[in-house]
């Protein structure tokens, strides 16, 4: 995997969202911040930039496809994964329209989700 300096991860499951911060870490990842939601993300993207972002599908709230299309809509391109274990047809498909994005269902293995971030930074 090559070198990403900063990861932000979002997933409204606290083990989830550990669970990823420790992988990327172990991984060699130098800073992961993690959020609970899009909101905060949202938020925290006007003031922080991060080389990847990984989202899950389902968040309470807005969900990880509107925050996908939000960020867009600021013209923010960083490179983003989005998670989920039961995705809908149609928010892959909204999904898929958006630059610099690839999806990644769970349950996964760590070299799979070390190669769709290797894809995405060298889209």
């Amino acid at each position: 995997m090559r070198a990403i300096p900063s990861v932000l991860v979002i997933d409204d499951d606290p083990d989830a969202l550990e669970t990823i911060g420790q992988i990327l870490i172990a991984v060699g990842v130098k800073t992961v911040c993690q959020v609970d939601s899009a909101e905060k993300a949202l938020s925290l993207l006007e003031t922080r930039k991060f080389n990847i972002i990984i989202a899950d599908y389902r968040l309470a709230g807005m969900d990880g496809v509107e925050f996908l299309e939000t960020l867009r809509a600021r013209g923010d391109q960083t490179p983003t994964l989005l998670l989920s274990g039961a995705p809908d047809k149609a928010g892959v498909i909204r999904a898929a329209g958006q630059p610099n994005v690839d999806f990644f269902g769970k349950p996964f293995r760590l070299t799979e989700l070390i190669g769709a971030m290797d894809r995405l930074l060298c889209a």
